[in-house]
């Protein structure tokens, strides 16, 4: 009996070794269990379970409905999204019965459907075209870690979705897929020993490899914050990074991004990360050579004069400025990075030096579409935008403006300021296309929806209330592996899955299954793209843009589902 139990135990033991081994070094699917081996596996067991204990002790909508998370689960995974529900939930938190819209006797088929989608800033000299009407609405590099933004913006550059780098600037990161060129005299570059090469082929697992490169980095540069600079090029065995001082002909002039470059949306905030002079006096100038650059790889720029999650300021907690992100935005590192209160650009009686500031940006970044990002209370946060524009040549007016929903955002902002502050995106959106059309101005100007808008039936509804294009950021990140730890500023901890954080080992599970991420994220934009197009059909409409008003149902008194 007791030699029995030490052998059971010993095989016990092995077969945890084992276990663990597999999901720390060799698997290349899960993030929980390249970071938290074998204890991780108990999320999912538990996970599994959900379904026959939620009766008991109730549903997980807090955040939002659960059968919404499944959809996007389910899509990024390549399975059909298809489930059971009923659309009258009595909860409220899948389906409030209010977004019901009126089919068509006899709907077009898939086969049928002509897809007409947004070109953004007809008037300028380099307009550019959505391929699809949704897209990854603002996160930045600070917020997100290295690999995450990396993924992000592989897989959009791949299936030519765009997306926004958020506030706090553009980096290497934002650009994976425009290959390595000695030609390319805006990469710098560090060749790495051919001995290293030879030991990386010798390694059996995927995390030993990866951590290898990163020992390189971190060896072979003069100081090891740097390596998170440079990207990794396995071809011509070497790291590369965006040489910000080279000289400006040097970038790409807008007739070579290819769709390697992605379709990118660079964001400026009220901080003028990346692109700010330093100042003896601390003062917010722009460095319109730095601008120049790096609004060279960008297809467009947004102006964020509001977010819904930062009414007042956004926040970077000091334990995520770390030095290479200091470098990459211009300021001291390990330092709480507050935004100031408002663009420096915009007074509230000055419109006209906002739209100066946009003028100029377009010019100089070689005539691409400008547009500005707000959050909508009432009529006066955006009448006098569009009172100013109506008095403009339409060549000055803005491209488009992002109207981000009262319930956006990853709630970095304080709890009075959330819960007080911004309409939800449906109101928002009618109230700004009918000031926008009051003044005239609406017609080549083209409005985004950012909000909590995850799946394609509380999209639809947008494009439906005139909005062009919906943007997502939340969505995207379940689809790449986002478990909604509640971690993001880093504040009570690191984000586990290795996404929203600065901490090497939690992002080296990331990067384990970096790969397969990059396709859950193409999967789900596709999927979402898909069933808007779904949604048009049957409406009997051949492309979402010519959804309207007219084809939402007019509200009912909830009925009673027992009658």
């Amino acid at each position: 009996m007791f030699p029995f139990f030490w052998v059971v135990l010993l095989i016990v033991g092995l077969v945890l070794l084992l276990v663990a081994l597999q999901d720390w070094q060799i698997q290349k699917k899960n993030i929980v269990r390249a970071n938290y081996p074998v204890l991780g596996r108990l999320r999912y067991f538990f996970h599994e379970l959900r379904p026959f204990f939620r009766q008991y002790f109730g549903d997980d909508n807090a955040f939002l409905s659960r059968r919404i998370i499944d959809w996007i689960l389910d899509v990024s995974y390549k399975k059909t999204g298809y489930f059971a529900f009923d659309k009258f939930d009595t909860t409220r938190t899948f389906h409030d019965g209010k977004h019901q819209m009126v089919h068509a006797i006899a709907p077009k088929n898939m086969d049928e459907m002509k897809p007409i989608y947004p070109l953004i800033g007809k008037k300028r000299k380099h307009p550019f075209q959505f391929h699809g009407f949704f897209y990854r609405s603002a996160m930045s590099l600070g917020s997100l870690g290295f690999e995450a933004t990396k993924t992000m913006a592989k897989s959009c550059a791949e299936i030519g979705a765009p997306f926004n780098t958020g506030e706090w600037g553009l980096s290497v990161h934002h650009i994976p897929n425009v290959p390595f060129s000695f030609d390319k005299k805006f990469f710098a570059y560090k060749q790495l020993p051919v001995w290293t090469k030879w030991f990386y082929k010798m390694l059996p697992t995927i995390r030993m490899k990866n951590r290898f490169i990163e020992w390189c980095g971190n060896y072979f540069e003069p100081e090891k914050w740097e390596r998170d600079l440079f990207l990794f090029d396995y071809d011509h065995w070497l790291f590369y990074t965006i040489d910000w001082d080279a000289p400006l002909e040097a970038f790409p002039q807008p007739e070579d991004l290819g769709p390697e470059y992605g379709t990118i949306i660079l964001q400026i905030g009220s901080a003028l990360y990346g692109m700010r002079k330093k100042t003896k006096d601390g003062s917010i100038v722009v460095d319109w050579d730095r601008f120049q650059k790096t609004s060279s790889f960008a297809r467009g720029i947004e102006i964020k004069l509001a977010q819904w999650a930062k009414q007042t300021w956004g926040i970077l907690k000091a334990y995520k400025n770390t030095d290479t992100i200091a470098r990459i935005r211009g300021v001291h590192s390990g330092v709480e990075l507050v935004s100031p209160n408002r663009f420096p650009y915009y007074h509230h009686d000055n419109e006209k030096e906002f739209f100066d500031f946009i003028e100029k940006a377009s010019i100089l970044s070689g005539g691409k579409p400008v547009g500005c990002k707000i959050v909508i209370s009432d009529k006066w946060n955006i009448e006098p935008l569009a009172k100013y524009m109506a008095t403009l040549p339409v060549e000055q007016w803005l491209d488009f403006i992002t109207v981000d929903g009262g319930d956006g955002g990853t709630w970095a902002a304080p709890l009075a300021l959330g819960i007080l502050f911004g309409k939800k995106a449906y109101d928002a959106i009618t109230i700004v296309d009918n000031i926008l059309k009051q003044y005239g101005v609406r017609e080549r100007l083209k409005v985004f929806a950012s909000s909590k808008l995850y799946a394609p039936h509380q999209s639809a509804r947008a494009l439906a209330l005139w909005a062009d294009a919906v943007g997502n950021a939340r969505s995207v990140m379940i689809a790449w592996w986002c478990i909604r730890a509640g971690l993001c500023s880093g504040e009570h901890g690191p984000c586990p899955v290795g996404i929203a954080t600065m901490q090497r080992n939690k992002r080296r599970g990331y990067e384990q299954v970096r790969q397969q991420k990059v396709e859950h994220i193409k999967n789900y934009i596709n999927a979402h793209n898909h069933w808007l197009m779904q949604v048009a059909a049957v409406v009997w409409v051949d492309s979402p843009s010519k959804l309207s008003p007219d084809h939402i149902m007019a509200p009912t008194q909830h009925i009673n589902p027992e009658f």
